[in-house]
């Protein structure tokens, strides 16, 4: 077992090392002296010089806080009507079209809908509401559903109302789906309020409002892009890692 581990571990760090050789052999040929697509070594070196920027860490700041808001907002919406939708068949089958609708629709189209309804500020907390909330529904609906039947009987027996069932059983065995759901949704969220950052042009700190600054400053020179897109690759992916690290924690606590 420690072996099959240890072996994941080196082909995931090659997988690094070819994309990053693939980057750099790609930056060669498109002519990296341009700046139109810079290397690694050159997006590398810009993103740690941002780093010693006070900016930098403000808009990060700015970005995570407002992801967190909407990603608060979406988790207790979806918990309370997944626990609905997981206890009342009914009530799932009213929801489907509607959690069909906000997985299909472009996101494109939400965004410029909500600068209409509540204007740039508000919109990317929206957004990230709207695109977390399906993923978060469905696994509270489904750690719910997958309550065995042998339980489901016990607590027919016990009489135990549909509220403390659901606050002392159910809910707690459908952590593992909830914990994994909340880990597949928040590295998402993160990501998508930094697009929704882009599109609106939002005069506030951001990383999103930094790329668009970065890009109005010189459209030439694609250096800082790639750099601030680096700066939120790594974040995103120290945001997954961590929220992988507590679900697995989790998940095996409650198994």
């Amino acid at each position: 077992m420690k072996r099959s581990i240890s072996n994941k571990k080196i082909y995931y760090l090659l997988g690094i090392i070819l994309f990053v050789v693939f980057w750099q052999v790609l930056a060669m040929i498109i002519d990296q002296q341009k700046m139109i697509f810079p290397g690694p070594y050159v997006s590398l070196q810009y993103a740690l010089k941002l780093l010693t920027r006070e900016y930098t860490y403000r808009c990060i700041r700015a970005t995570f806080l407002k992801a967190l808001c909407g990603y608060a907002i979406s988790f207790v919406i979806a918990l309370l009507l997944g626990v609905i939708a997981g206890n009342f068949e009914v009530f799932e089958q009213l929801m489907k079209p509607t959690v069909t609708v906000l997985r299909a629709i472009p996101t494109a189209s939400l965004i410029y809908l909500f600068i209409a309804l509540a204007g740039f500020r508000n919109a990317p907390v929206l957004l990230v509401i709207v695109i977390s909330f399906p993923i978060i529904y469905e696994g509270v609906v489904a750690g719910i559903r997958n309550i065995s039947k042998s339980i489901k009987g016990a607590l027919l027996v016990d009489g135990a109302d549909l509220l403390r069932s659901n606050i002392r059983v159910r809910l707690p065995l459908a952590v593992p789906y909830i914990v994994v759901a909340m880990a597949n949704s928040f590295s998402l969220s993160f990501k998508i309020e930094i697009m929704a950052e882009v599109i609106t042009g939002a005069s506030s700190a951001g990383l999103g409002s930094a790329l668009l600054a970065a890009r109005a400053n010189d459209p030439s020179n694609m250096v800082p892009i790639f750099a601030y897109s680096l700066i939120a690759l790594f974040l995103i992916l120290l945001i997954d890692f961590i929220c992988s690290f507590i679900a697995n924690k989790l998940t095996d606590n409650v198994l």
